[in-house]
């Protein structure tokens, strides 16, 4: 999801929240009975005292009520995903999410019950400035002090290569479960993982109860002959057999990463799962419709889902039968900035700090020439900085995955005029600060240059091209663009340029793979009438960021030295 539209994403989860019949609007509230382990079974019959019947002659008296069934064990359940910052986020002028502020919140819950649990559905070693340079460890600082239980793989484990995992698995303080992510050189489960694990939470006072525990993952297709994957949901199967059959467990979690749709299936298909903890979707929600019930927490700690689950063991006696049942409540937990930090962990934060500061003033490349990002030239004109955000995108995953890319002037930033020669760390990162990343979907010629012509009207101005932030910098084609008034236009030309296959003006019927920001597909593309999106190549949780790119664009040039002029790719011409 769009970094910049987390009210968009809070809005969606309560109505979601809200359209779910088992759902309490007011606080979220997933309050599900259901048999064990049989997620789609029906509830189980209440207990009831035997009915006492009086004499005919007497008044008849009304039966005593059923006696209220005490849990025999009561978990508290912190679950969060998706999370690769270590600093709040800045979202629409409010400061949301970061680890420090959930500490606390796991400290207050494990000193109410010792019968508490924190659950990752992964994702966490990439994408961030400070993995750029920690290669995902300081991750791992942040997982380690919210004492992480146990965690399942994501897809951004690997952006660095599976050796950069086995360092982040080997400094984790807990357990990564993974049944269906496999090496190909051995056969074997990826090192530094474990299929599944057993806890057993004891306490006198909220009870005791066996858990199981699993994790698996959607198939990557990862190029290379390093990793594979087997289908998550006959993995998951597999897995909940040993857990019920061979360990005894009373209750089966399961940790996911994958879609929403593929979340769904699992729920329906996978029996005897009590609750699924999820990710990869960088949006909260809850899902109770189908099989055993998921949640999703947003993206960076915007969310955490707080979860009380209660464990009712079967009752086999002369005066009652019910079989196991479980009592799930969940409630969503906004992250801000008026939750109090962990002053230890602000020190470690403090510590990175320092780090990133001397980081930002190695050189990381040269300049042939000045280079001008100023904010009137980078939106409102064909110039040297937009070629090179364009062309550092358009290339990132690879020559042939994408043919053309589009990026709005407005994600181009510090406004000045560097001058030729060396450049650090600190100068990239201030030409795009923002963390917006960067993907790829298949549509249509005729869909781009409407979207086209949709952005670039707002820079009609009055005989002038105005600075509203939305002048497209092209890569792999070049446009010509008429403004006719004042927000009005018309596009004149888009033919392809130096593209390894395609010349010639682009056809309204052509297949095209486009490249732009996470925040212009969700902002700009999404909601338009008549623009095509036939399928996801790069989502957003698949996404690299801008900056990310530019500094393995850098590297990839002679010298490390970015040599760029005008080249003509845009124009805009007045009445």
């Amino acid at each position: 999801m769009n970094l910049l539209r987390c009210s968009k994403l809070f809005v969606a989860a309560m109505a979601m929240a809200i359209a779910t019949p088992s759902v309490s609007a007011k606080g979220y509230n997933d309050y599900r009975q259901r048999q064990t382990p049989a997620p789609s079974s029906s509830a189980p019959p209440a207990t009831t005292a035997p009915a006492t019947v009086a004499p005919s002659s007497a008044p008849t008296s009304t039966p005593a009520p059923a006696p209220i069934r005490k849990p025999s064990a009561v978990i508290d359940i912190i679950g969060y995903n998706d999370v690769y910052e270590m600093l709040q986020d800045t979202v629409n002028g409010f400061k949301v999410g970061g680890p420090s502020r959930v500490v606390p919140l796991v400290k207050e819950m494990r000193a109410k019950n010792p019968n508490s649990l924190v659950l990752f559905a992964g994702d966490t070693m990439s994408p961030s400035l400070w993995s750029l340079q920690f290669k995902g460890m300081q991750m791992v600082e942040a997982h380690n002090a919210l004492q992480v239980d146990f965690a399942c793989l994501g897809n951004h484990e690997f952006d660095f290569g599976i050796d950069a995992f086995f360092n982040v698995s080997a400094a984790s303080k807990f357990k990564w479960l993974n049944a269906n992510c496999y090496e190909h050189s051995t056969g074997a489960l990826l090192r530094g993982t474990q299929p599944n694990a057993v806890k057993t939470l004891s306490h006198p006072e909220f009870g005791t109860v066996k858990i199981g525990f699993f994790g698996v993952m959607y198939d990557m297709k990862m190029p290379g002959d390093r990793l594979y994957w087997t289908d998550p949901i006959e993995a998951a199967k597999r897995q909940v057999k040993i857990l019920r059959e061979q360990f005894k467990v009373d209750l089966v979690i399961a940790l996911t990463h994958q879609e929403l749709l593929d979340d769904n299936r699992f729920s329906k298909e996978v029996k005897g799962v009590d609750v699924i903890y999820g990710g990869h979707d960088h949006a909260a929600m809850l899902q109770t419709n189908f099989g055993a019930p998921y949640v999703k927490a947003d993206l960076n700690f915007r969310t955490v889902w707080s979860s009380r689950l209660e464990y009712f063991a079967a009752v086999n006696s002369s005066t009652a039968k019910a079989p196991a049942s479980t009592r799930l409540t969940h409630k969503l937990v906004p992250i801000t900035e008026d939750l109090p930090t962990d002053p230890d962990f602000e020190k470690t934060l403090a510590q990175y700090g320092k780090i990133i500061a001397e980081l930002q003033k190695r050189v990381v490349g040269k300049l042939c020439e000045p280079l001008d990002v100023k904010q009137n030239t980078v939106r409102t004109s064909d110039c040297p900085a937009g070629h090179i955000f364009a062309d550092a995108s358009l290339g990132n995953y690879g020559a042939d995955m994408a043919d053309m890319a589009l990026i709005n002037g407005g994600v181009i930033r510090s406004d000045r005029v560097y001058p030729a020669g060396d450049f650090t760390l600190g100068d990239l990162i201030a030409w795009s600060p923002f963390g917006n990343s960067l993907v790829i979907y298949e549509t249509d010629g005729a869909s781009v240059k409407k979207f086209l012509v949709s952005q670039m009207i707002g820079s009609c101005g009055a005989g002038f091209t105005t600075q509203n932030g939305f002048y497209m910098h092209p890569a792999g084609v070049k446009w010509s663009f008429k403004c006719t008034g004042e927000a009005k236009g018309e596009l004149v030309s888009m033919e392809w340029l130096k593209h390894p296959s395609k010349t010639g003006p682009v056809k309204d019927d052509e297949v095209i793979r486009l490249m732009t920001t996470n925040y212009m597909y969700n902002d700009r593309w999404v909601g338009q009438q008549g623009l095509t999106m036939k399928k996801w190549l790069v989502n957003e949780a698949e996404s690299v960021r801008i900056d990310a790119a530019l500094e393995k664009f850098v590297k990839a040039q002679p010298d490390n030295t970015l040599c760029y002029k005008t080249e003509g790719r845009s124009t805009v011409s007045y009445n």
